[in-house]
């Protein structure tokens, strides 16, 4: 049985892994996003220049973000930042799946941080299809940040 610790600055360790379950991308799911982002480009549709349809870049974006969902419960935090670099496109059919790895954690304002590089890939082939690097702002366990409770 896997315990759940809720994720926190002290929990985290530079240097821990992280992977997400694999996704199978099925063109519902290409459907579902287009319509939710409003992005009804024909590349996903239709026919694009890079061979067939893709699915949007930004499909599997959160993938990267739900696999620390394996070892933590992951209450709300707050994105700080974060960088992507699509370096093949995403079709369906493919299955995807990201690791990643935390590569820093640190402290700025009294507030705590983690940033987390990650890589997602084809399952199949082991092309890496999205990277890139996201930094988290930690909430405290109240919730609450000392400075915001002084106001």
């Amino acid at each position: 049985m896997v315990e759940f610790k809720t994720i926190s600055y002290e929990a985290v360790t530079v240097g821990e892994e992280f992977m997400s379950d694999d996704f199978l991308i099925k063109p519902e799911d290409v459907e579902t996003f287009a319509f939710a982002v409003d992005d009804h480009d024909p590349w996903y549709f239709e026919d694009s220049p890079l061979e067939g349809t893709i699915a949007h870049p930004v499909l599997m974006g959160n993938q990267a973000l739900f696999m620390r969902h394996g070892k933590y419960i992951v209450p709300a935090g707050l994105h700080a930042k974060m960088q992507y670099e699509f370096v093949e496109p995403i079709r369906v059919g493919m299955r995807v799946r990201t690791r990643g790895k935390l590569i820093d954690k640190y402290e700025k304002r009294g507030r705590h941080y983690m940033v987390t590089e990650f890589a997602t890939r084809d399952e199949e082939t082991g092309t890496v299809l999205v990277r890139g690097q996201f930094t988290q702002m930690l909430f405290p366990k109240s919730g609450v940040h000392e400075d915001a409770r002084k106001r």
